[in-house]
């Protein structure tokens, strides 16, 4: 019954459902996060931060007239022409007839708040379905070096929300559930983002958590998982002062391999499940206009499993640290 209501909500909602566009002014005095998917050199040759760049792109995004961005962020014809080849090189901008629109993923605070909204009952879908496998995570946990300083209920964030959804999963759930390659872009395979946020919260964008390497080196990766990786949070990439959970070598399989494949075919029905509702929210939220259905998805696929987490949050199957960030390392030799 759960899923029938989830996909009346997307029938009936988004036409309910009035985006207004902003003013120039507004898009320029809100507050956006570029987020990117890359691996070794496939990565994006341009950074979106600089330049006012992202703001072009949001704005036209918004259809606002082409004029009226320039004058805002101060380009004269020579910056604007510069600016124009560059993303145009990119394969983040195509021309449309006379008008331009950027080609990579952008979710507005609004369009954010929709696909929330669409995808509360698929969370609890999925938590449900994850708590029954969490006797076979235990039993994985210990078999780990780790165990033997921290309990499974220390590990349950990072363990249920980054290894068997986000970061351990990711690469599974490109494979075998949208099965193409990231879009090819100037050489490189990425996915990229511009994400709008709530201006000077601690939070990133929707409260997503995601992953971020502080240290790397041939013998050791440090990174931090959670969603307070932001400026308002000051000292997070401090982490030589923070509480470092430490996997050994011998960890690294069973954490990185054996852990994502014991969720991975129950979420792999889930998501083929409902994979005509995430199409058919791309098309009517307008997202395809600007890109792939595949590079939608994998943000919209972040708000879910970030909303999957909180759930488990509530139930007191997972604990969050209390700043938001969990620290840990994997040891390579």
């Amino acid at each position: 019954m759960k899923h029938i209501s989830w996909l009346l909500l997307i029938v009936t909602g988004i036409s309910c459902q009035s985006i207004v566009t902003p003013t120039i002014t507004e898009i320029t005095a809100s507050s956006y996060k570029i987020k990117q998917i890359s691996r070794g050199n496939n990565a994006a040759k341009i950074d979106l931060s600089k330049d006012s760049l992202s703001l072009f792109l949001m704005a036209l995004h918004f259809q606002i007239p082409l004029a009226t961005i320039t004058e805002e962020l101060a380009w004269n014809e020579a910056t604007k022409k510069n600016n124009i080849k560059r993303l145009l090189e990119n394969k983040l901008l195509k021309k449309v007839g006379e008008n331009y629109l950027p080609t990579l993923a952008i979710f507005t605070r609004t369009k954010g708040g929709i696909l929330k909204e669409k995808s509360a009952l698929l969370a609890q879908e999925i938590s449900d379905s994850l708590v029954n496998k969490l006797e076979a995570i235990k039993k994985l946990h210990y078999k780990t070096d780790l165990s033997k300083k921290h309990s499974f209920h220390e590990m349950s964030f990072f363990y249920l929300s980054s290894v068997l959804l986000d970061n351990g999963q990711i690469n599974n759930i490109e494979r075998e559930f949208l099965g193409k390659k990231r879009p090819f872009r100037n050489g490189s395979h990425y996915y990229l983002a511009i994400l709008e946020k709530e201006r000077n919260s601690m939070m990133e964008p929707f409260g997503i958590y995601g992953n971020q390497v502080l240290h790397r080196s041939d013998t050791v990766i440090i990174a931090v998982y959670g969603n307070t990786r932001t400026e308002q949070h000051k000292g997070w990439r401090d982490y030589q002062h923070k509480k470092i959970h430490s996997f050994s070598k011998n960890d690294l399989n069973i954490v990185t391999k054996q852990m994502p494949q014991i969720f991975l075919s129950t979420f792999l029905k889930i998501l083929t499940k409902h994979k005509a509702n995430f199409k058919k929210l791309y098309t009517e939220l307008g997202f395809e206009k600007e890109t792939s259905f595949e590079e939608f998805f994998i943000w919209y696929y972040h708000i879910i499993y970030t909303q999957t987490t909180d759930i488990l949050i509530q139930q007191q199957l997972v604990t969050k640290p209390t700043n938001g960030l969990f620290y840990y390392e994997f040891k390579r030799k």
